[in-house]
Order: structure tokens, then C-alpha cells, then sequence
């Protein structure tokens, strides 16, 4: 709950908590400190990849992408949307393959990819709004193509990013809306007008929210006053310091409320790995020593480094904000919008198998996914298996 903590007692026996009950102030304890703290695991709506392997690279395999997976759990994530970005359908067909067979056999991957996140094609061709996405892939919103899209991955998309602007999209908004995909705002640039017309098609995601816009903005009726002031759309943001500068997440929180921030990471392959060259679909990423991923040829930003637990240290500095807020952006906002489709799978593997996760102040300590103890902290220490 934001701006509560509640002490409790945990009451563990072969690794899993098997009772919780207040604390009775003055009570020992075998572990723990007033710097503990119980949460539910991190929901990351965007990873393009992690801990060197890129989810749209030809090379993808089931087991890479288990590997990445058991990476971002080491940093509080339970649950996260793998995301591929604006290509070929031949190269977006190949991929989806490889990672619907890696959920079909794979307990794990099941449990913590619920869903596929499609950033493109169907985005702006403009410099500035497309970010680093190759134009000579990006086209107009097709029914038929998001169907086989669908077949490849049997059924798994669970979120499209689009330019609402572009020729045909508030018909296919609505299409997908009505079978409960979410629809997400982005490198777009949408009039305020067209913004509102998204939202009554059904549009509740603003992706990434301020990340490549255009050069120049209209004034108070321009696409991120327009979506800030929108209360149907949720907004996610990448809370490195680098997309948006403090302030300006400071003002974007205060304006849509601790409910409808969604904290995410864009990541790409260079997270939770050394500084060096990577690839983000057919693009070459540099990532420097100071952690910011950008085109080799170029400055431009290819999504980012950052980790989940690092975005809610970030929060709570950049906005001001107590630790249980932004857990709330980390945690609980996603999976509430997705829970329509998804309730029984996210909420049922929380209270049955206590997808938990201990954390201090920057750092995720101790932490459980719904297949088995499988995080560390950054020592490498099993402190407590939950």
C-alpha cells in the first residue's frame, strides 16, 4: 500500500513462508531489520532483452532466453513482457516461434513471460518519433499480419505499441482492444486530438512516455500533455535519469498519480552485463562505461541498461517518494493492467507460491520466483529461500 509499511513476522520452514503475523514491537528475530522489506515481485512490461542476450537477434534460443530470464529475477522481476521491436514480418514470425517454444517447455518461463509485447511496426517513419527503429520496416497497422503474428506464438501477444496517427490505426485499436490486447501509445506523433480518439478506441498504455518525441511540440493540447491528462491511460516510464531527466518524472508522477505509473526498463541486451557492443534486433549498440546504450554509429539512445530494482532506487530519489510508492509502480501497476486477461495466473502464483521478493535500499537481497528460490543477493549469498 503506498505510504504504509506494516512489520510482520515471517514464519519459514523448508524454504517456503509458511505463516505471516504482526510483529509485536520488541520481539526478537532471526533475521531481518527495519531496512527488510516483503514486497511483490517487479512486473516489467518491456525488455527488448538482458544480461547479453537480445531477444531479437537470430541467434535467440529457448535456453538464452531462460538464462536472461533467471538474470532479471536476480533484480526483483517475476513477471515481464519480452518485446520485440519494428522488422521484417519474415524476422518477427521467426522470433515469436522461438519464444513460444520456449514457453511451451519451460515451467519457469511460463510462469514469469506472461505475454509478448510488439513495439512496431506500426509506429511514425518520422526522425524523432521512430527512435532507433529501421524505417524500411515500419508499416501501416494490417489485421491480417497481427494474425499471423498470433499463430506464430499461438496467442501470446499481449500488448502492441503503435502511432495512433498513422492510416488505418483507431480501426485496429479498437479490433484488438475488443480481444483484450492492450494497446500502448508510442513513438507516435499524434495530435492531441488523435490521442483522445485512440483512448475512446480503446488505448490504455502510454509507452515509455517522452521517449523520442518529435522536435517540436504543439502547445498545452501536444501528445504528452494530452496523455497526461487522459485518467483511461496508464503511463510507463524509464526511470534511468538518462530517457527523462528527474524533474521531469517528478512532474509526470504528480500528474497521473502513484496508480497509473508503470515503472519499466526498455532493456536491452547490455543490462546486467559489461559495457561493450550489442545488438538490438539487426541494430549495433554501444553500451559505455557509464551504462548508457546508444546507436554505435551515432548518439542516439537504443533502449537502456537499467534494472528493475535500480528503477525503484531511482524513484524514490528522482520523485521524492517513499519505498512503498514506488514498489507500487514497480509491482502492482502493471500487473493491474493486465489483470482482466491475466488475473487468475499473476494473482494465484503470488498467494500460492509467494512470488515475493526481500529488498534493501538499492539492492534486491532475497527474492522467489513461482518455480523455485532461484535469486541471490549481489554477493551471491542464498541468504533465505521463500
Amino acid at each position: 500500500i503506498p505510504g504504509r509499511e506494516v512489520p510482520v513476522n515471517l514464519l519459514v520452514e523448508n524454504g517456503k513462508v509458511v505463516q505471516m503475523t504482526p510483529y509485536p514491537k520488541g520481539s526478537p528475530c532471526d533475521f531481518g531489520g527495519t531496512d527488510l522489506y516483503l514486497c511483490p515481485g517487479f512486473f516489467d512490461p518491456q525488455v527488448n532483452g538482458f544480461a547479453g542476450v537480445d531477444f531479437n537477434h537470430p541467434l535467440l534460443t529457448p535456453e538464452r532466453l531462460h538464462q536472461a530470464a533467471c538474470s532479471l529475477a536476480s533484480t526483483g522481476v517475476t513477471c515481464f513482457l519480452p518485446t520485440l521491436i519494428t522488422s521484417s514480418q519474415e524476422k518477427m514470425v521467426r522470433q515469436l516461434k522461438i519464444i513460444a517454444e520456449a514457453l511451451r517447455n519451460d515451467s519457469l518461463l511460463r510462469k514469469m513471460c506472461v505475454g509478448i509485447h510488439l513495439e512496431g511496426p506500426y509506429i511514425s517513419p518520422e526522425d524523432g518519433p521512430r527512435g532507433v527503429h529501421l524505417r524500411e520496416f515500419i508499416r501501416l497497422p494490417q489485421w491480417r499480419e497481427l494474425e499471423k503474428f498470433q499463430e506464430a506464438c499461438e496467442g501470446r501477444i499481449k500488448c502492441v505499441t503503435l502511432a495512433p496517427e498513422v492510416k488505418g490505426a483507431i480501426a485496429f485499436i479498437k479490433k484488438a482492444a475488443a480481444l483484450g490486447i492492450i494497446i500502448g501509445i508510442g513513438h507516435t506523433h499524434a495530435t492531441g486530438e488523435v490521442i483522445e480518439e485512440a483512448v475512446q478506441a480503446g488505448a490504455r498504455l502510454s509507452c515509455h512516455l517522452g521517449n523520442a518525441p518529435s522536435a517540436f511540440l504543439s502547445g498545452y493540447q501536444n501528445l504528452i500533455e494530452k496523455q497526461l491528462a487522459m485518467d483511461p491511460l496508464m503511463v510507463s516510464i524509464i526511470m534511468d535519469g538518462v530517457h527523462l531527466p528527474p524533474g521531469v518524472v517528478k512532474d509526470y508522477i504528480r500528474a497521473k498519480g502513484i496508480d497509473r505509473i508503470i515503472l519499466t526498463t526498455d532493456s536491452m541486451a547490455g543490462a546486467k552485463a559489461p559495457p561493450g557492443r550489442y545488438t538490438l534486433g539487426g541494430i549495433e549498440v554501444e553500451v559505455s562505461p557509464d551504462r548508457t546504450a546508444r546507436l554505435a554509429n551515432n548518439s542516439r539512445l537504443a533502449g537502456s541498461t537499467l534494472t528493475m530494482d535500480r528503477a525503484v532506487t531511482n524513484a524514490i530519489r528522482f520523485a521524492e517518494i517513499d519505498l512503498t510508492s514506488a514498489i507500487h509502480m514497480a509491482a502492482r501497476n502493471g500487473k493491474k493492467l493486465f489483470s482482466e486477461k491475466w488475473k487468475e495466473a499473476i494473482f494465484r502464483s503470488e498467494r500460492r507460491n509467494s512470488s515475493r521478493l526481500f529488498c534493501r535500499f538499492g539492492s534486491v537481497r532475497i527474492s522467489r520466483g513461482t518455480g523455485g528460490p532461484i535469486h541471490m543477493d549481489r554477493r551471491g549469498e542464498d541468504i533465505l529461500k521463500v
